[in-house]
């Protein structure tokens, strides 16, 4: 009894999985359910969101969009910039700021209104009513009315309108994450397969997939909250891992089995992630899928250790060659033994995707 050793199971898992928590605080993943670890392994298909995601998630406008919206009345600039400022979403972070920007800089006139009836519907836009006219902002569908208006596809952007009539139409520029391209490769090389699900259009959805080199099958364009969770679940409930960052992203955290998010200052998605991390890529999805397959191979390699060790050590203590004082020895060197090997897999050696 004094010469076996339990410490694979006493010392040396749980601080294997205290090394990976800390390994990958140090790329900037935090873990908020400690169960991603053994659940990640059974990942097959990761899903990302376009906008905020893969994209950088700070949209310019485009020129010709910056001079329309200059050309706004004063108080259609009022009302439009009172719904942005009151929305986190990308697209109305950028309108915003060129509204602020233009009105420094060119000393615009803006009608300040009272916005507290603004509602924002995840993955549509914005509507504000006065009581007498209804103003929007967002998706084509969701401002127009179809009946006067025509097909959004006529509007290839966000649109601002009134009583279903458009007042201006925005398109948006945006770039991919650094990393993206690469990151993208890397998670397929792992046996991965990558999808790209967006409520943008199809022509900015397949211009990112192009980029990726992602496969048509692989995409899915002008979705809504509810279904692009649909699409999601569609998948497989029990591999797969959805990555994104907004309001309309929360059905899908649902739908998914594992979840990440890079919104770390927006209270609603951290809560439902599994982890979220921090910096201008996306390699941290890859960074905690190795991390867990490495931590894997740690655990099995203590227990095999364990399992060895006890083999020969209770084999020689029924031939009698073990004495009082090399139990004593034995014993204690196979704990600092584990905790070593554990310790130098996990923390010590550089590992090669951090370089």
């Amino acid at each position: 009894m004094v010469v076996t050793c339990p410490c694979a199971l006493g010392l040396g898992l749980p601080l294997g999985r205290e090394l990976a928590h800390a390994r990958l605080r140090d790329l900037g993943v935090l873990l908020r359910n400690d169960s991603f670890l053994d659940r990640v392994m059974q990942v097959q298909k990761v899903v990302f969101d376009k906008t905020g995601t893969i994209t950088r998630g700070q949209l310019t406008l485009g020129p010709s969009s910056r001079l329309a919206l200059a050309a706004l009345d004063p108080a259609d600039r009022g009302v439009l910039q009172s719904m942005v400022t009151r929305s986190n979403h990308p697209v109305s972070r950028s309108v915003a700021e060129a509204l602020t920007s233009q009105s420094k800089q060119a000393r615009l006139v803006s009608e300040p209104v009272s916005a507290d009836t603004v509602h924002e519907t995840p993955g549509m836009g914005l509507r504000l009513s006065d009581g007498e006219h209804e103003y929007r902002f967002g998706r084509p569908e969701f401002v127009l009315d179809q009946e006067t208006v025509g097909s959004p596809a006529d509007f290839p952007g966000a649109v601002f309108g009134l009583d279903g009539e458009p007042r201006v139409t925005l398109e948006f520029q945006e770039d991919l994450r650094p990393d993206a391209c690469s990151e993208v490769k890397a998670l397929r090389d792992l046996g991965l397969s990558v999808h790209l699900y967006s409520g943008d259009n199809s022509n900015k959805v397949a211009q990112v997939a192009e980029k990726l080199g992602l496969d048509s099958d692989r995409i899915l364009s002008d979705l809504s909250p509810e279904e692009k969770a649909g699409a999601v679940a569609d998948l497989d409930q029990d591999d797969t891992l959805m990555v994104g960052d907004g309001l309309n992203d929360s059905l899908s955290f649902d739908a998914a089995f594992c979840r990440a998010t890079p919104a770390v200052d927006r209270a609603f998605l951290p809560q439902k992630a599994d982890f979220y991390f921090l910096g201008d890529g996306i390699g941290a999805v890859r960074h905690a899928i190795e991390m867990a397959r490495r931590l894997v191979r740690v655990q099995r390699g203590n227990l095999a250790f364990a399992a060895l060790y006890n083999a020969l050590a209770v084999s020689l203590c029924l031939m009698g060659v073990v004495t009082p004082v090399v139990a004593a020895i034995l014993m204690p060197l196979s704990s600092v033994t584990v905790v070593a090997l554990t310790s130098h897999r996990l923390a010590s050696r550089r590992l090669r995707w951090t370089h």
